[in-house]
């Protein structure tokens, strides 16, 4: 059997959409078809102009209809600095100390890691399970069928401003799209993108968008916090505008039609504008505890402003021992995929399917709202 996966990674002024087809009986993943389309009403997932983000949504979902002959699943990506991240954890006691674990008693403790205090303002975008504790026992990945007394359980949660998520869903129900998925696209990123070797060494993955970028940190493989700041490439190219003595978007149309290495004066003038970015990323993220906390040896860029003149200037920005561009390779694809830009969309997909098959449930919207019920859908409930 064959079934659709559509992925909206809303990306600064765009929206990146991925379609895969999935073979459920050869477990094979085919990338059908990836698309950038300017979206100017909004910025990252919040809605600027609610007419205008309805018609530029609807242009998508017409674009992506030309490969489908039926409703795909949808999974939406999240960016924005109005999402905030937060460790927590939750525990649940059992009946009796020979009692099996099941679904229920993981449930049940992950439903305890929110916060009985979260402010009426937020919303809880995603909960993820990170490992579990029986009796003491720490570092369980899956605790299902085993025997014990006190299950405990260190989640990571994506929480979001209320009302930007309510614009957010009102604009997709306008689209007649009421059933699909929400996740911050930096976490399903970080969970897809990064080996477990650079979750355990600690590394920082950063994708620089337009105007906004995101990051995760992880640490002794365990995802420490996560960041969504309102600035991105279009700080490059102010700084490189500076250099080049150019208004904003003469520079832009120079450095869209520039090779790297033709020109060693443009190379240079990158490398410093790469640098002021970086450095204002840095100065950010040192406002940051998790970043103070846990100081990353490794680091990872992806995103439209990922290249070798930005890599080079963040090794040298971050500290870092080691630095790599990052791109899902590999792929079965119609089209190419293999850009940094794309990974998101990617990501996305492959985070929704792995969760299903890991049976860790994610947030889904309905008619009544973006997260109606979302307690209900946490734990082991089927994605799609």
């Amino acid at each position: 059997m064959k079934r659709d996966i559509l992925s909206l990674d809303f990306y600064g002024g765009e929206i990146i959409a991925a379609l895969a087809a999935l073979d459920e009986e050869t477990d094979t993943l085919r990338i059908r078809h990836l698309s950038r389309r300017p979206c100017r009403a909004f910025a990252g997932a919040f809605v600027r102009d609610m007419q205008g983000a309805q018609e530029e949504l609807s242009k998508v979902f017409a674009e992506i209809s030309k490969y489908v002959s039926f409703n795909p699943s949808v999974v939406v990506g999240l960016r924005g600095n109005f999402l905030s991240f937060k460790r927590s954890s939750g525990f649940k006691s059992v009946d009796s100390r020979n009692k099996v674990i099941g679904t229920r008693e993981m449930e049940e403790a992950v439903h305890t890691s929110i916060p009985l205090n979260l402010s009426d303002t937020l919303e809880v975008v995603d909960v993820l399970p990170q490992f579990y504790s029986l009796d003491g026992n720490t570092g369980i990945k899956n605790p299902k069928g085993m025997v014990g007394a006190i299950l405990e359980v260190e989640t990571f949660l994506s929480l979001g401003m209320a009302s930007h998520l309510s614009n957010l869903n009102q604009v997709f129900s306008n689209c007649e799209c009421n059933e699909y998925q929400v996740v911050p696209t930096s976490v399903a990123i970080g969970e897809t993108l990064l080996s477990a070797d650079e979750k355990q060494a600690g590394v920082l993955l950063w994708d620089i968008g337009n105007g906004l970028s995101s990051g995760v940190l992880y640490y002794k493989g365990i995802l420490m916090g996560g960041w969504e700041l309102p600035f991105g490439t279009d700080r490059l190219v102010e700084a490189a505008a500076d250099l080049l003595q150019n208004d904003a978007d003469t520079t832009r149309e120079i450095l869209q039609e520039y090779e790297s290495g033709s020109d060693v004066i443009i190379d240079e003038i990158l490398e410093d504008a790469a640098e002021k970015l970086l450095t204002d990323t840095v100065k950010e993220l040192r406002q940051s505890l998790p970043f103070l906390q846990y100081p990353a040896s490794r680091l990872v860029l992806c995103g439209d402003g990922a290249n070798k003149s930005v890599l080079k200037a963040a090794k040298k920005v971050f500290g870092v021992r080691k630095a790599r561009l990052g791109a899902f390779e590999n792929l079965i694809a119609d089209c190419p995929a293999d850009l940094p830009v794309y990974c998101g969309a990617l990501a996305l997909i492959r985070h929704a399917l792995d969760r299903e098959t890991k049976q860790l449930g994610v947030a889904k919207a309905k008619e009544t709202g973006l997260l109606d019920g979302i307690l209900d859908k946490l734990g082991l409930s089927q994605l799609f």
